[in-house]
């Protein structure tokens, strides 16, 4: 998972603990303050009716005067008010007029109204359908209960209200996990970026280009973790330059030397008094020649490329035959070319060229006169390779990791050599993001494989 989604996640958890922490309770709060204030605003409204109808309740024409106050009462509390006497019959009705002499007596709320309580009820009304608040108040004078006032409200209206706060909440908890979700990922992003681009500069400076910096931006830990990913590369890089510009200038500077011993051999082996002990020196000149030439080219094949590009391995692997023929031809041997397709990789042409010609040389050593070698491209499943393939005497499968190694020569390597041949085609193709692969079965296949490109 990314850092990026990590704080997103993060910071989501953290919010939403706080929301059920909070919100919730505050939430329930409201629904109680809501309820209660609905409750207590019906139980003084029909406290305020019966004491204002304690004179007129026994009344003989208290059908006729209650009417109209009752009905009033009624739409002003936007609910039902009915009015009974001592008996629980019922002598006017906010709903009705006039109201039918119904008996009220044997309703819980009324009939507890009528012995002197002030009832707050929540019931469902079979009458009225639905569930209701009945606020029911007695009318009394002195200590004489003349009759009650019950005032019935519809719970629907609370709860529609209650359900409007819940939504409310719910909309506003969205909004905050929305609006901190995005202040997540807006942070995790700043953070992320220098990191991409500290990791995007260490894979390049592990694919050998040391000119790469990376950017020192972000907070404070990741700046220095990339200065010290630049001191690093700069001292590394002038620590490799330091080193080719050392194998160059020995390398050249002893060519001078050898040339010159060349000369005062080849005179003495004209003197056939020392002629053995001439040809022998010479023979010496020569293996420090190749040594010297195999040095040069590792110290180039050792430096990065800043240019590549496609590169027909076909067209390579023709042109080492057309080099190497004369050379395989005076030792008896058949140089072959194959090509399987277009196979093309991204590489450097002059690498390329180079790791055939170690492969081809190496093969043409060990392999005896009266054999085939032969050299191959092809391309498949994303992946270019060359490969080599002789009919030596092969490798011991315990030597075949370390032939790579420099300077390494196998226990049966007879013929002459400098053991830097198959390091120089490792460098080469590590450059380019690819591989060398060595198998030895009757002779030896070296292949190597580089990341095609159409």
């Amino acid at each position: 998972m990314t850092l990026r989604a990590r704080l997103v996640l993060a910071l989501f958890y953290v919010l939403l603990l706080a929301l059920v922490a909070l919100a919730i309770p505050l939430a329930l709060n409201v629904e109680r303050r809501a309820r209660s204030d609905f409750e207590a605003r019906i139980g003084g409204q029909a406290q305020v009716i019966a004491a204002s109808l304690s004179e007129s309740v026994t009344d003989p024409k208290a059908r006729t005067i209650l009417a109209p106050v009752v009905a009033e009462y009624g739409r002003e509390l936007g609910g039902r008010v009915i009015v009974t006497n001592r008996n629980g019959v019922l002598i006017a009705d906010s709903t009705r007029t006039p109201a039918p002499p119904e008996s009220y007596a044997t309703r819980p709320e009324v009939a507890r109204a009528l012995d002197g309580e002030r009832v707050r009820l929540v019931r469902d009304s079979d009458e009225l359908g639905g569930r209701y608040l009945f606020m029911a108040v007695p009318v009394v004078s002195g200590d004489e209960v003349l009759g009650v006032v019950r005032v019935s409200q519809a719970t629907s209206e609370i709860d529609s209200r209650v359900r409007r706060s819940w939504i409310a909440f719910a909309v506003v908890s969205l909004l905050i996990l929305l609006v901190g979700s995005v202040v997540a990922w807006a942070l995790g992003t700043s953070l992320a970026r220098p990191l991409r681009a500290l990791a995007a500069s260490a894979r390049r400076l592990g694919r050998g280009d040391l000119s790469t910096r990376a950017p020192e931006e972000g907070p404070t830990e990741v700046r220095e973790v990339a200065s010290a990913l630049n001191r690093m590369a700069a001292e590394l890089d002038a620590l490799l330059a330091s080193q080719r510009d050392f194998v160059a200038n020995a390398s050249h500077q002893l060519r001078t030397p050898l040339t010159g011993l060349r000369l005062r051999l080849e005179a003495l082996a004209a003197d056939s008094a020392h002629r053995a002990d001439a040809e022998a020196g010479l023979m010496e000149v020569d293996r420090l020649g190749r040594l010297i030439d195999d040095l040069l080219r590792l110290a180039r094949a050792s430096a990065p490329e800043p240019t590549g590009g496609p590169v027909d391995l076909g067209e390579q692997v023709r042109e080492a035959r057309a080099r190497w023929s004369q050379r395989a031809a005076e030792r008896g041997q058949k140089l072959d070319a194959r090509t399987n397709g277009t196979a093309r990789a991204f590489a450097n042409p002059a690498d390329v060229a180079s790791a055939l010609d170690n492969l081809i040389e190496n093969a043409l050593v060990y392999s005896p006169a009266g054999t085939r070698v032969v050299v191959e491209a092809v391309s498949r499943d994303g992946v270019a390779e060359v490969s080599v393939e002789d009919n030596g005497p092969g490798i011991a499968p315990d030597e075949l990791p370390r032939v790579v190694e420099r300077f390494y020569r196998g226990r049966g390597a007879a013929a002459p050599g400098t053991g830097l041949g198959l390091a120089i085609v490792q460098e080469i193709a590590t450059r380019w993001g690819g591989s060398l692969y060595l198998t030895s079965d009757g002779g030896t296949r070296a292949t190597v494989r580089f990341r095609a490109v159409s």
